[in-house]
C-alpha cells in the first residue's frame, strides 16, 4: 500500500532513513514559504506556488533530495559541502542528513527558478 501523506511515508521508512528524511523534511518546511507537502510519484514532494520544488526519497543505501531541475543540479554540481549530485538528485548518507545551510541554499535556488518561470508568464 502506498503512503497517502508525507508523514505516513516517513513513518514507514526503516531507520536510519526515516530519521534522516524527517530532519531534512523539517528543514525544507522551515525554508519554503507557504509549503504544501504532498505525495506524488510515490514520494514526498514539497510544493511552492503550486509547483513541485523538491522531493525526498531513499534507496536501500542512501537518502535523496530530488531537485526536480536539471539546471539547479548543474548550478550546484561541485559546489556542495555535503552529499553528491547525480542527475538532478542530491544523494546523502542517512547518518549525515543535509544541513540547514545546504537545504536553504538548494531551496533558495529552486524558489528563484520557480518565481522566474511563473513571473514571466
Amino acid at each position: 500500500m502506498e503512503a497517502a501523506t508525507v508523514d505516513e511515508y516517513l513513518q514507514r521508512m526503516p531507520e536510519p532513513f526515516g530519521t534522516a528524511l524527517r530532519e531534512v523534511r523539517d528543514r525544507l518546511v522551515a525554508a519554503i514559504p507557504d509549503v504544501e507537502q504532498v505525495i506524488s510519484y510515490r514520494v514526498p514532494i514539497f510544493r511552492y506556488r503550486g509547483r513541485g520544488l523538491v522531493g525526498l526519497s531513499a534507496t536501500a543505501k542512501e537518502c535523496s533530495l530530488l531537485l526536480m531541475s536539471p539546471s539547479a543540479a548543474k548550478t550546484l554540481a561541485g559546489s556542495l559541502d555535503e552529499g553528491s549530485i547525480s542527475g538532478a538528485t542530491v544523494h546523502f548518507d542517512p547518518a549525515h542528513p543535509l544541513s540547514e545551510a545546504t537545504v536553504r541554499r538548494i531551496v533558495d535556488l529552486r524558489i528563484r527558478e520557480v518565481d522566474a518561470a511563473l513571473d514571466e508568464r
